[in-house]
């Protein structure tokens, strides 16, 4: 065995010299300069005749003569001259394959980064080849002449280049979202299902988890639905991609959706919770902006009406029911627009041209505009990548505050917290309306009600995780021993006391995760989860954009992608992995 190991060692040591042959200058009168293999490791005889590399093991005279004879026995007796003069030719005719080759990187890289801005904005992939091609084309030939302008012509930026431009880079995020996600501890997800132009139910889906010290939102997602839209269809789309890209569901602390117990869908039914009265009021109101807005004629009409009348605004938003929140800005102009509407109305639809006469229902209207603008104002607030439960809990807490002062002061007949009901019944001279102020006083104790039902108030078991170093929170740490003594050392460290004053909640516990693992671990569960669906929210107004009546066919995954993510494609290495395929 002794001697089988110091043959081996022996035959080690003999293989690592024989890989270390050097180059030297006199090899150039057989016709051999020196190459480098990968990363400059191992130096290579190259022959400047026939641009064959050999081995580093070949990297002496008698091979290096070797070839020479069997492949060029022309050149044996030729002068070191001759040989210096086939290097010079060799290496200029190198730099000309060098620079046409950087050139054709070029070219790609172009074609690249104008297919992301295409994504980026939503546009047609057509718009490469009709309109930035040629823009850029005049562009370059104003400023730099007829030769650049033709150097741009060969940027490739055909409808079936860009599409899979973009089909590239967002496969290279999605494999970086990827490698991103293997390393993970928790994530949550926020789903939200709406239609497109085709009426095709899309399921949108985002991730939020940990990386390092960092908490990351990221597109995952977005599947047509080509059949119903029930739970079940939900969760196995979503569960076959997981399993797809291999994500347990062990790893998962919150999911969040429109129609769960999302903060959005909740805000949604706290809202739509009316009294009757309050509820015919929305409805006949959506029904109008429906038919002025949703018909080409109406609409026309209406915008020729309110130029006439020097109107501040020139037409109504279209009140959707995908968007419940769409609502307050849809009341807020159609009170505004109001006696532009009641003219065209006059002509199109008497009778519900009434209600703009009625000041009971103009008054209720005007509330309800008021009360959905804070309900925006509150939703916006639960938004952003550093929210979590304790962050709304608190905004929520806030508003149910509120409620409580707009009640006592609706008692006293007050109605200055709503603005614009408020101003109405001023400049109109109105006198408040028992029936009108106990609708009001109604749907804003239901507000109180339906709101701390789906949040209450009493979160002291998780305060230890918002502030551990404020109040003695031990017995709310979770069972055993170990956590209460490692909450004991945590709260007992006068530099993580310093610390937490300049951290926020989640990036603390991020830190702390490997000298606080238990404590960190039940944190980040509370912590990671998404408390609203705004990303999907917002991801589908891009969706509509880009997915329109003249684009109704594209599927639309990979444009969204490039559109939401905040991870940006490697340009360069999707170009030279395109150069190595072309090569093969």
């Amino acid at each position: 065995m002794k001697r089988f190991l110091e043959s081996e060692s022996a035959n080690t040591k003999k293989q690592k010299t024989q890989a270390n042959r050097k180059y030297d200058d006199s090899y150039l009168q057989f016709g051999f300069v020196v190459k480098f293999g990968f990363e400059n490791s191992t130096p290579l005889p190259q022959c400047v005749i026939c641009q064959e590399t050999l081995s580093n093991q070949s990297m002496k005279p008698s091979l290096l003569k070797r070839h020479q004879l069997s492949k060029h026995p022309e050149t044996e007796n030729k002068p070191i001259e001759f040989f210096q003069r086939k290097l010079t030719a060799f290496r200029k005719e190198s730099k000309c394959m060098s620079s046409f080759t950087n050139f054709n990187e070029n070219i790609v890289k172009a074609s690249y980064l104008a297919s992301l801005i295409i994504a980026k904005n939503g546009k047609p992939h057509t718009i490469g080849e009709t309109l930035v091609l040629p823009a850029a084309k005049e562009i370059v030939r104003c400023v730099l002449g007829d030769k650049a302008a033709k150097e741009i012509e060969k940027v490739s930026l055909s409808n079936d280049t860009v599409k899979r431009r973009i089909d590239d880079m967002s496969s290279n995020i999605k494999n970086k979202l990827l490698l991103y996600l293997k390393d993970c501890n928790f994530f949550a997800l926020q789903i939200d299902e709406s239609t497109d132009i085709t009426n095709m139910a899309q399921l949108m889906v985002f991730i939020r988890f940990d990386r390092n010290d960092e908490i990351i939102e990221e597109f995952l997602f977005c599947k047509p639905l080509q059949t119903h839209t029930t739970y079940e269809i939900i969760f196995t789309t979503i569960n076959k991609y997981l399993i797809e890209i291999n994500l347990p569901w062990s790893k998962c602390v919150g999911f969040c959706s429109d129609g769960a117990r999302a903060m959005t869908g909740r805000l949604s039914g706290v809202a739509t919770s009316c009294p009757i009265i309050l509820k015919l009021v929305l409805d006949s109101a959506v029904k109008i902006v429906n038919l002025i807005k949703a018909r080409p004629l109406n609409s026309r009409l209406f915008t020729v009406l309110c130029n006439e009348m020097g109107s501040t605004h020139k037409s109504l938003l279209l009140h959707t029911e995908v968007r419940w929140l769409s609502r307050g800005k849809v009341l807020t102009r159609l009170f505004e627009l109001r006696s532009e509407i009641l003219l065209l109305l006059t002509d199109i639809d008497e009778e519900k041209s009434k209600l703009f006469c009625d000041d009971e229902w103009l008054s209720r209207l005007a509330y309800m505009a008021d009360i959905f603008d804070r309900l925006n104002i509150l939703n916006l607030s639960l938004q952003g990548s550093n929210t979590n439960i304790f962050y709304a809990s608190d905004k929520v807490n806030a508003f149910v505050r509120k409620l409580d002062l707009f009640i006592s002061q609706v008692s006293k007949n007050d109605l200055s917290a709503f603005e614009t009901l408020n101003t109405f019944w001023k400049n109109n001279e109105i006198q408040p309306n028992s029936n009108i102020i106990t609708d009001i006083s109604e749907h804003l104790q239901l507000l109180k009600s339906n709101i701390l039902q789906y949040f209450p108030e009493d979160n002291s078991e998780m305060k230890w995780i918002i502030n551990p170093f404020e109040d003695d929170y031990i017995k709310n740490i979770p069972e055993g021993i170990l956590a209460k003594e490692l909450f004991i050392d945590l709260t007992s460290d006068s530099t993580l006391k310093t610390a937490f004053k300049t951290k926020n909640i989640t990036n603390f516990w991020l830190d702390v995760k490997q000298e606080y693992s238990a404590l960190s671990t039940q944190a980040l569960q509370f912590l990671i989860p998404f408390v609203s669906t705004y990303l999907c929210e917002n991801t589908f107004s891009h969706l509509l954009y880009t997915k329109n009546k003249y684009r109704s066919r594209l599927n639309v995954e990979n444009n969204l992608r490039l559109q939401v993510s905040n991870l940006e494609p490697d340009i360069d290495v999707i170009v030279r992995s395109k150069q190595q395929q072309s090569s093969h």
